[in-house]
């Protein structure tokens, strides 16, 4: 499984790489920013799914999904949503945006990648 995970957050980024690391579970490829995950996309980056963070200077997560539809060939690619929010109102906004899912921070490392798994349905790759 390839993984594009956007989170401005140096730790958050070290810790999901790791959890798929570790027993083979994805491969993945990290942005710090929501500039830096559009430009992976356009030079040809095809994840089989998106880990993107909510909160980010300059262009939050949202806004990222946004132009992200936008790009050819990414209209439907799966978008997790990351967050420390919990509030059930925002959670139902972020899937009603166009995220599968949420996946609330902090995480447990270890069960990251089931979860992803998890939101992704038997059509993981």
């Amino acid at each position: 499984m390839l993984i594009l995970h956007v989170d401005d957050d140096e730790g958050i980024r070290a810790l999901t790489e790791l959890a798929f690391s570790l027993g083979g579970h994805g491969t993945v490829r990290s942005a710090a920013s929501g500039a830096e995950a559009i430009s992976a996309l356009e030079s040809g980056f095809r994840p089989d799914v998106i880990l993107l963070d909510v909160m980010m200077p300059v262009l939050d997560g949202p806004g990222v999904l946004t132009r992200i539809r936008r790009l050819e060939g990414h209209d439907e690619t799966p978008v997790i949503f990351m967050t420390a929010q919990t509030q059930d109102h925002e959670l139902n906004r972020l899937v009603a945006l166009g995220g599968i899912g949420v996946i609330i921070k902090p995480f447990d490392p270890l069960t990251l990648p089931d979860r992803v798994k998890g939101l992704l349905g038997s059509g993981c790759p």
